[in-house]
């Protein structure tokens, strides 16, 4: 199904894979930094997910279509998957996540720099999830050292087209 998405067509099965469990990867490394991902933080995240279904760049939104579809189921299995020690799953998906730039790159740089925006603003929105007065002072000090996404390397908007980015 994914093989099909517009812009992605060139990326072998392994490089779609690691990019449709990109997002599962983020939610489980912010959410758990802290040792526990909470169910706020689990529900946040799946709606998040599921808002970039309908939002625009359009062939981001088939992505995420993707993505969406059992996402908690897929946080779960990836939660089971990894250590359970934070130390050590941070340090696993932070490997994973780092060998997703050079996929990244292979993107035309609009949707590559979609795609990363669109990262970063899901690690910052499940860091702010849980705790805090309406969400606000909610991102711990475990979850701030990743809220970044220091492992990927940032893609800028080509230039020329700063003026016709759609918001995500």
């Amino acid at each position: 199904m994914w093989t099909m998405l517009e812009g992605f067509e060139h990326l072998s099965s392994q490089e779609l894979d690691a990019l449709m469990e990109a997002p599962v990867l983020i939610t489980v490394l912010i959410g758990a930094a802290d040792g526990n991902l909470d169910r706020d933080e689990r529900h946040w995240s799946d709606r998040l997910v599921q808002v970039k279904t309908y939002s625009k760049p359009q062939y981001v939104t088939a992505y995420y279509k993707v993505v969406a579809e059992n996402f908690l189921q897929k946080v779960d299995q990836a939660i089971a998957a990894l250590p359970e020690g934070v130390e050590e799953r941070s340090a696993l998906i932070k490997s994973k996540l780092e060998a997703l730039n050079p996929v990244l790159a292979k993107l035309e740089g609009h949707l590559g720099a979609t795609l990363y925006k669109s990262y970063v603003g899901l690690a910052a929105e499940t860091a702010k999830a849980s705790g805090g007065v309406f969400r606000i002072g909610a991102i711990s000090a475990a979850e701030y050292q990743w809220i970044e996404l220091p492992m990927l390397t940032p893609i800028e908007m080509p230039v020329g087209d700063a003026d016709t980015e759609e918001e995500d």
